[in-house]
């Protein structure tokens, strides 16, 4: 074209804020509505569906996503949510605690504690199932121990237990009154403090076995806890110190269950049984961190026995009654607008100034995101003066859009009769007219209820050139037909320009630092990277880079070695046929090591710590690269270790095995220790001066 065309950019926060939005928020995604998140069944768990499982009586949660299963006949499953798999931790029969136990999760350990076992709460590991310690009877360091209810955060088990208890009679009784106290352990089974408050008391005499499911605890963010005693509907709240911080009664309802989320924000469940027809408004109860309730979550209905929040905040609440633990995540929604009670927001723009008086305005390009069901419309005004007279006043138009005592209402009926037609959702418009010095925008977002159309930027360009000018001057004489064609050409200016821009920017095509997504693998076909799904920008980045470094090494031990860092972050550990050869030269150990590496001289093992895969689906990245890396007729076998010690597999000392001090082992006469038993001293590690005596309990090899 003849002239360079100029134009205004808005993309940045900055730009937002020189005008006045309404319900409107800036995000990694764009300019949008402000949103928010809510609750929202995610998937639902048929327990009846599980081979071998009972009547699931309590559940925990870890951070990992593995459900605790504790049926009626006192079996503990685990059920794995990503593959859809569930095991026994213990055998059928394991006598460690009863159905009646109240378990608590916390990383790799699951705790138990049960008034109706000779162990009274217990550790244990979920990976091997291994007791790490426990405590035996009724007592806990000369205090009485009853454990009414369990919970766990990331550094202490809490334990509920009646402090006076009448032990007079045939069986354990809370009198009335009662004090009621929360024993705090450490994950090595020491008592690290005992909270108690003159308010927090059993409120009517019962027997100890009554009172069993009808306390639930929960540890809540900054190390503190609430207590629900759901028969008498009364939340006690502690804080970290031990202190009670609340005190709450809530209507005689049924209610089971109470956890709370990483912001402090507690939830409640409803376990009331329903007659047959009657509509079930059976909600989940939201109280902030104070214990005052706030909201209920509606996408639940039914009744809860029990719930339990993990470390992202997922929800899990589970139906004894239909079998059933439901899952909940928090899923985006858009906030309704205050002045009008619906998903949208407004942004008024102060003046674009083109400095110069009867410019006119040529055409808008958005970068935008527009859902199903949303939509995104432009409005727009033009004049020479940044004055005008607005409700009967001549008033400077940006002070008046920018000033936060004009209500919302005010400023949309006072520009009322400036504004043009909406546009909806355009991506390239031209400006019909808009002719003056100064422009004003209004752009209004029409959400749904879960999504917001994403305006990412836009450009403002003027003054206007179209090919027009570049036809004889007949074609502009009728001023309906130079409209029409201005219009038509604008058509193909809007392409030549777009493909100029784009040759303009080609870098951002194939430079790897500046391309993303599709653009990226592409770049990746290259040099013979093929990706999917599972690939991150970042992997593919750093491939792309050390392409030159792979290819140089393909095929060797280094090549394999680099390859798998890349993608990890770590070195794996190879161990290749000739390493093992010695080994194999003693006949009583040749088994061993064909188990453990192959007895092929072709194959190699690659050995991957625990941290380096965290989902199965990097595990199969990992055996593609394999399968791209190793030498041509060989064969790599990928091991993945893990964080405790088998004798007689991979156990590698410093890696997955660390050394303990020993200590004396006590076992009553009807113990008996299974064969795949771990002993450890909790906080003894990687001592190696402590009765270690060479050709008594150590020799070297």
């Amino acid at each position: 074209m003849r002239g360079e065309s100029q134009y205004f950019s808005i993309g940045r926060k900055t730009d937002w804020e020189r005008g006045t939005g309404f319900n409107m928020e800036s995000g990694l995604a764009g300019y949008g509505v402000k949103r928010d998140t809510k609750y929202g069944i995610s998937d639902t768990l048929q327990l009846g569906e599980l081979a071998g499982v009972a009547t699931v009586k309590e559940i925990a949660v870890s951070e990992h996503e593995h459900l605790y299963l504790l049926d009626e006949r006192a079996d503990l499953w685990i059920y794995d949510r990503r593959n859809s798999d569930h095991k026994r931790l213990f055998t059928q029969g394991h006598n460690l605690f009863s159905q009646h136990a109240r378990i608590a999760a916390s990383g790799e350990l699951l705790f138990a504690a049960d008034s109706f076992s000779e162990r009274s709460v217990a550790a244990y590991h979920t990976g091997n199932g291994q007791t790490l310690w426990s405590r035996m009877g009724d007592q806990a360091d000369g205090i009485p121990f009853y454990p009414l209810a369990a919970a766990a955060d990331d550094r202490y088990l809490y334990v509920l237990t009646p402090l006076a208890p009448d032990t007079s009679g045939e069986e354990p009784v809370v009198p009335a009154g009662s004090a009621l106290g929360i024993v705090r352990f450490t994950f090595g089974g020491a008592i690290a403090g005992i909270w108690s408050d003159p308010s927090f008391t059993q409120h009517a005499r019962a027997k100890l076995r009554h009172l069993n499911r009808t306390f639930y605890m929960t540890a809540t963010a900054g190390g503190g806890v609430c207590i629900f005693d759901t028969l008498y509907a009364r939340l006690f709240g502690f804080g970290a110190g031990g202190e009670i911080r609340f005190r709450m009664m809530f209507p005689n309802l049924p209610y089971a269950g109470i956890c709370a989320d990483s912001t402090g924000k507690l939830y409640i469940g409803d376990s009331r049984q329903l007659d047959l027809g009657s509509e079930d408004d059976r909600f989940i109860l939201q109280l902030n961190a104070s214990g005052i309730m706030s909201a209920t979550i509606t996408s639940f209905r039914g009744k809860t026995d029990q719930l339990l929040i993990d470390r992202k905040d997922r929800l899990y609440t589970l139906n004894g009654d239909e079998g059933t633990i439901t899952m909940l995540d928090l899923q985006p929604r858009t906030l309704l607008m205050e002045e009008t009670g619906v998903p949208e927001g407004i942004w008024l723009s102060t003046a674009f100034d083109s400095a110069e008086a009867e410019t006119v305005w040529h055409k808008m390009t958005l970068q935008s995101f527009v859902p199903d069901g949303t939509q995104l419309r432009v409005s727009y005004f033009s004049m020479n003066e940044d004055s005008c007279i607005i409700g009967g006043k001549y008033l400077k138009v940006d002070d008046w859009i920018k000033d936060e005592t004009i209500s919302y209402w005010e400023k949309m009926e006072g520009l009322k009769p400036l504004w043009s037609e909406p546009i909806i959702n355009p991506r390239d418009a031209l400006f019909f007219g808009a002719k003056g010095r100064y422009l004003w925008l209004k752009l209004e977002w029409i959400a749904s209820e879960r999504y917001s159309p994403m305006l990412e930027g836009m450009r403002v360009y003027f003054p206007r050139e179209t090919y027009l000018s570049y036809l004889p001057a007949v074609y502009q004489e009728d001023a309906d037909s130079r409209d029409f064609l201005e219009r038509f050409l604008s058509l193909f200016g809007t392409l030549f320009s777009e493909i100029e821009e784009e040759i303009g920017d080609l870098s951002a095509y194939i430079d790897p630092e500046r391309a993303t997504g599709e653009h990226l693998r592409w770049l990746a076909t290259w040099v013979g990277l093929e990706t999917d799904d599972y690939w991150t920008d970042e992997h593919v980045k750093a491939f792309i880079k050390a392409a030159p470094e792979l290819y140089r090494y393909r095929g060797t031990r280094q090549g394999i070695m680099k390859a798998i860092e890349i993608y990890t972050g770590a070195r794996p550990l190879i161990v290749e046929y000739f390493q093992t050869k010695a080994m194999r030269d003693h006949a009583e150990l040749r088994p061993l090591v064909d188990r453990l590496y192959g007895g092929d001289p072709y194959t190699f093992t690659v050995l991957l710590q625990p941290e380096q895969v965290q989902a199965e689906k990097q595990r199969v990245v990992i055996e593609q690269l394999l399968e791209e890396q190793k030498p041509a007729y060989t064969e790599a076998k990928l091991v993945q270790l893990q964080p405790w010690m088998y004798l007689d597999l991979h156990t590698y000392l410093g890696i997955n095995t660390l050394l303990t001090e020993p200590s004396l082992l006590s076992l009553n006469p009807n113990r008996a220790m299974p064969n795949d038993t771990l002993i450890v001293d909790m906080g003894m590690e990687k001592r190696l001066d402590v009765h270690t005596r060479l050709e008594m309990d150590s020799e070297l090899e």
